[in-house]
């Protein structure tokens, strides 16, 4: 079967989607197929992030300069697998061959909708969601990443029932328990210890990504030890992203944790490897996601979870988890105190957990999706 893969614009810096693709690009030869990856490549885009040309000019090298490839590949392939859906204008161009496209949140088709309260999209971004939803309609087939982001997708009318299904993500890469003696040389200069007992958050800078609720727990579980005269289970919080906001450095400061508090970036796998597998525990109080990959990345690497009792997140943890309002930070850190005798019993299930979330599973559905989609064009001939 040869696959053409349609995968993103890497100035756009969008790890998860990269990473995704990455899964495809190793899995896919070892269930049989013959593949050919695009992604537009960065021709006109020059400026800095900083400039406003930036975005427009990357606009062009995605949607006018690469569309041309597209037709010059398309002959070659049995079917085309659009990678991600903020790059479903690409469908209507691959429409004379079975398609599949990958749909990991509707998010951005919320905000779009006004759905998504703080988040004020502009007219461009609006018009930018109208044509990824004409793509999602037009797909053959769209998968979706979780149960929960085919529900949402289907009660905005987004696609026919019958073209949706659900392929749920495998570990983007080598997630595993990494002896201490491994990890800290991994971690030197990162201002942590795989010894110090540190909480753990993986995100960006994102209002849904909730982490001042995070720094927020972090406070309130110092605060309860110096009341109760008892340590607390974590000493240290490291936010793997970007550096904090002036306000949460200031709060972190007002309660006068700050040096308590480390940011990194730019961790390489290994790196975050080690830092998962140190941790006392991932806190991922998040309020939207598509799926939720640091939950399970965090659990095949032994390291207990804290997330939200919300979907996708209590969908894929697994009964090792404990989930938590996001909203009450000092629910939260209770949550955690009361977890702590139990971190040793939820390693060992989130280790089993995430032993369901292959990337060889992932890659073996997609081909059936693969499958499926060319034998219905066959039929309806």
């Amino acid at each position: 079967m040869k696959v053409l893969l349609i995968g993103n614009y890497v100035p756009d810096g969008q790890t998860s989607m990269l990473a995704f693709k990455r899964i495809l690009e190793r899995e896919l030869p070892r269930n049989g197929c013959e593949l050919r990856v695009l992604t537009p490549p960065r021709r006109v885009q020059r400026v800095p992030t900083t400039s406003r040309l930036w975005k427009w000019l990357g606009y062009v090298d995605k949607f006018i300069l690469f569309i041309p490839s597209i037709g010059r590949h398309l002959r070659w392939a049995d079917v085309v697998h659009v990678t991600d859906h903020s790059n479903g204008m690409y469908i209507p161009w691959v429409k004379k061959k079975p398609n599949v496209i990958t749909c990991h949140d509707v998010i951005a088709v919320q905000a779009a909708k006004g759905m998504v309260e703080g988040w004020n999209v502009s007219w461009t971004g609006r018009l930018f969601q109208r044509l990824i939803v004409k793509g999602l309609a037009a797909a053959d087939l769209v998968t979706c990443v979780s149960d929960l982001t085919r529900r949402e997708l289907l009660a905005l009318g987004l696609a026919q029932e019958p073209r949706v299904s659900v392929v749920l993500n495998g570990l983007n890469d080598d997630f595993r328990p990494v002896p201490p003696e491994e990890a800290q040389p991994l971690v030197e200069g990162l201002g942590i210890s795989v010894h110090d007992n540190y909480l753990i958050h993986v995100g960006w800078d994102l209002a849904r990504k909730n982490r001042r609720t995070v720094l927020e727990a972090f406070i309130a579980l110092q605060e309860r030890a110096a009341a109760s005269g008892v340590a607390a289970p974590v000493q240290q919080l490291l936010f793997v992203g970007p550096e904090l906001v002036p306000e949460m450095a200031e709060l972190a400061r007002k309660h006068g944790v700050d040096d308590r508090v480390t940011t990194v970036q730019g961790v390489s796998h290994e790196q975050l490897r080690a830092l998962y597998a140190g941790a006392t525990a991932l806190l991922f109080p998040s309020l939207q996601e598509g799926f939720g990959w640091p939950i399970i990345e965090a659990q095949a690497c032994g390291c207990p979870v804290i997330t939200s009792d919300l979907a996708p997140m209590n969908e894929i943890g697994g009964p090792g988890v404990v989930y938590v309002d996001p909203h009450d930070p000092a629910a939260i850190a209770e949550a955690i105190e009361q977890a702590a005798p139990r971190f040793e019993e939820m390693r060992r299930l989130g280790i089993e957990n995430a032993t369901h979330y292959s990337a060889a599973q992932m890659a073996s559905n997609y081909v059936a999706a693969y499958r499926r989609v060319i034998e219905e064009r066959k039929t309806a001939r």
